[in-house]
């Protein structure tokens, strides 16, 4: 399986809610690598590596009543955790032409079972 690479990449490592007092859709933007076995998202303000993990889903997400996210479940520190991707690109207009489904597509073979 080839790497697959996205550019312009929303990260947030949960979901937003409406009393969190954050102003964007997205806490960092960034590169995002998709490995055979792992993801790799390069932000502008952290690196964030992700295996092990259970559960890939798409949809809305928290107060983004507008995109649609990856929302990635995985295991870190043996604990469970998130993280939501979306195509951030073209100001935000990259996942509402199919950018986001394009980074589900890529992702969906990281599952476990």
């Amino acid at each position: 399986m080839a790497v697959r690479v996205f550019d312009g990449v929303w990260y947030l490592p949960d979901e937003s809610r409406w009393g969190d007092g954050r102003v964007l859709a997205f806490r960092d933007v960034g590169r995002l690598v998709v490995g055979e076995d792992s993801l790799e998202f390069q932000g502008k303000k952290q690196r964030v590596v992700i295996a092990g993990i259970r559960r890939i889903s798409f949809g809305r997400q928290g107060r983004d009543f507008i995109n649609s996210w990856v929302k990635v479940e995985y295991e870190a520190e043996q604990k469970p955790a998130t993280a939501f991707f979306a195509d951030g690109s073209l100001l935000g207009w990259g996942g509402l032409l199919g950018g986001t489904r394009g980074i589900l597509e890529a992702v969906k073979h990281l599952a476990r079972g």
